[in-house]
Order: C-alpha cells, then sequence, then structure tokens
C-alpha cells in the first residue's frame, strides 16, 4: 500500500514538472505561463484519477462496458473544449507568446484549431488508456490472487477432513474385539486398548502439521495392522515390513498410506478362502517407498466395512502434496493375480 502511494505521488509531481518542458531558450517561467502549460498535464491527471479510482473499478463491479465507454467519451468532449477555451484565453492574454499566438499566423485557423483538437483527444485518450490498463492489470492479479488463497484453504480443509476421517466399522469392531479379549486374556486386552489409543491420538493431536515423520506414520500403521488382526480368521496371513533407519528424518502427508491399508484388508480378506496381505514401507536414497500386496476379493458396492477415503482421494492428496515428487502404480497383476500397489515419494 504504501509502496503504491509513494509511485502516486512521485507521478503526480512529474505531471507537474511537465510544463517547464515546453519552455523557450528565452522564455521566463511566469505563474500565469506555468498555469496555461499546466491546463494539459492536469486535465490528463484528472481523466486518469477519475477512471483509475471510479470509473474502472464501477465497471467492474457491475460489468456495464456500454455506461463505461459512454462516460468517457462525454468526458473526453468535455477535456477538450476546456482545453480549447484556456487555449483561447491564453492567446487573448499572451498572445505573442502563447503556443495558439505563435503559429496561429503561420496557418489556417480551422486547419491549426482541428490539428490541436486531434492532439488534445490523443493526450486524453493515452491518460484514459492507461488508467484502464493498469486498473485492469491490478485487478486481474488480486484474482489471481484470491484464486489461489480460495485453492490453498480449499487444499486445507480438504487435508484436515481427510486426517479426521477413518472407517467408524474399524472403531466398533476394534471395540467388540476388545470386549471379547478381556474374557480370554486380560493382556492382550490392554495392549490392543494401549494401541487403539495411540492411534487416536495419533489422528487428533500429532498429525495436525501437515507433514509428520516417517517413523510415527509406521507406528500408526502397525498399531492399525495389528488391531485388525484381532478379528481375522486363521485363513488370513498378514506380513509387515517396515524398513527405516534409526537416524531417518523422513517427513510424510498424515494418513497418507492408511487408506491403501484399509483397501488391503476391504478387498484383500476373505472368511473361506487363503488370504494374504503384504505391508512393506521403507526408506532409501532420499526415497519413501510404500508397497502393498494383497488377494483381490472384490465387496459389493454397498459394502462400505474398511472404506477407508478411497484411492480418488489419495490420488487428490498427491497430486496436492507431492506433485511432480511422486509416483504410483497399483492394480492387479496377472502373473500372480494379486492386487499391487506401490508410491515412491521423493523427498
Amino acid at each position: 500500500m504504501k509502496r503504491n502511494l509513494v509511485i502516486h505521488l512521485i507521478s503526480i509531481v512529474a505531471i507537474m514538472l511537465i510544463p517547464l518542458m515546453f519552455l523557450g531558450p528565452d522564455e521566463e517561467m511566469t505563474v500565469g505561463r506555468y498555469c496555461f502549460k499546466g491546463v494539459m498535464p492536469l486535465l490528463m491527471l484528472a481523466l486518469f484519477y477519475l477512471n483509475y479510482l471510479y470509473l474502472v473499478p464501477r465497471m467492474i463491479r457491475h460489468e456495464n462496458r456500454m455506461n463505461f465507454y459512454l462516460a468517457n467519451f462525454l468526458l473526453l468532449i468535455l477535456a477538450c473544449i476546456l482545453m480549447q477555451t484556456f487555449r483561447h484565453w491564453e492567446y487573448q492574454l499572451m498572445p505573442h507568446e502563447g503556443w495558439m499566438g505563435r503559429h496561429v499566423h503561420h496557418s489556417p485557423a480551422f486547419l491549426f484549431q482541428a490539428f490541436a483538437v486531434l492532439r488534445d483527444a490523443f493526450n486524453f485518450i493515452l491518460a484514459i488508456v492507461l488508467a484502464y490498463s493498469i486498473r485492469m492489470t491490478s485487478h486481474a492479479h488480486q484474482l489471481s490472487q484470491e484464486r489461489q488463497e480460495a485453492e490453498v484453504a480449499r487444499r486445507d480443509a480438504e487435508l484436515k477432513g481427510l486426517r479426521l476421517q477413518i472407517s467408524p466399522h474399524f472403531l466398533l469392531n476394534t471395540l467388540n474385539n476388545i470386549f471379547a479379549l478381556t474374557s480370554i486374556s486380560a493382556e492382550r486386552a490392554q495392549s490392543a486398548i494401549l494401541q487403539l489409543s495411540q492411534m487416536l491420538r495419533h489422528m487428533l493431536y500429532d498429525n495436525q502439521e501437515k507433514m509428520v515423520s516417517l517413523k510415527s506414520e509406521a507406528e500408526f500403521i502397525r498399531s492399525y495392522v495389528n488391531l485388525m488382526k484381532l478379528r481375522l480368521a486363521s485363513n488370513v496371513k498378514v506380513t509387515t515390513d517396515f524398513n527405516i533407519p534409526e537416524d531417518a528424518d523422513a517427513m510424510v502427508a498424515p494418513l497418507l498410506f492408511i487408506s491403501l491399508v484399509e483397501n488391503a484388508f476391504k478387498h484383500g480378506v476373505s472368511s473361506t478362502e487363503p488370504s494374504t496381505i503384504s505391508i512393506n514401507i521403507s526408506y532409501e536414497n532420499e526415497e519413501i517407498h510404500c508397497f502393498i500386496v494383497n488377494t483381490n476379493f472384490p465387496k459389493a458396492d454397498n459394502d462400505h466395512s474398511g472404506h477407508g477415503i478411497g484411492l480418488q482421494q489419495v490420488q487428490q492428496r498427491l497430486d496436492n502434496i507431492y506433485k511432480d515428487k511422486y509416483s504410483w502404480t497399483h492394480g492387479i497383476d496377472p502373473s500372480d493375480n494379486l492386487y499391487h500397489s506401490e508410491i515412491i515419494l521423493k523427498q
């Protein structure tokens, strides 16, 4: 704001000094001569700021270009009339010193006046166009900035919602399983409760930042898998491998991989047929690898158990957070008929 104010002040001072440029070598600057020579810069300045501060913003707000053009056309005629009037007064008061007085005797009066009006009109149109261009450029920049801010706000709201989202079926089933464990093994029930509390703490508090440590995210997934195992039958084989160096300081978007893990349990488990789920998360060469393989037992469309946030939202998060810094391949591999999902993130 201060920078724009300084620019406007400098511009006004520069325009007010323009009359000095039209002094002849033998001319002396008097108050009268300055006033007459300053009429053109003042009228240009008036047209510029009238458009810059009022007419162009009003046109933008009401999207009415016809009124804008009509108003400037009338202002242009008025400015030309005023300029001709002041030029006539100059000739009357200083017939031998005024610009009109020096030239009117060397050319027909009509041609001289026509040339003067065209020259004035060109200068006034230039001031109007300049005001329009500057204001529209500023408006376009403001719209672009507002769109960027809205997009950032939308992404933040989306990510905040995704962080807090987890399948309610998972929580209900886990609590039911823990309740059943209390009559079988109090120690296992206590361990399950501890893991559930750690998961909820990670979801509600630890991941409020845009990025969390890969280690904490891996522990979150480990707790999730351990709790899911409580309700799995003996025909389901689940293996996990978390290869993250102790000194690794890798960061990752919170809850980015959990949806893939949820989908693996949703589509990879059968109550009757042999099932397998393999989860591998590693960090090496400044890259995070998440590799999940599972058998494929598609559920009915109306079955939302273990639904998670969905692959489409995973794609959106990857595009928003890791644009041009990730690769994701997923689908059924014909060689083993298993579903493979691999995400590689570059740090």
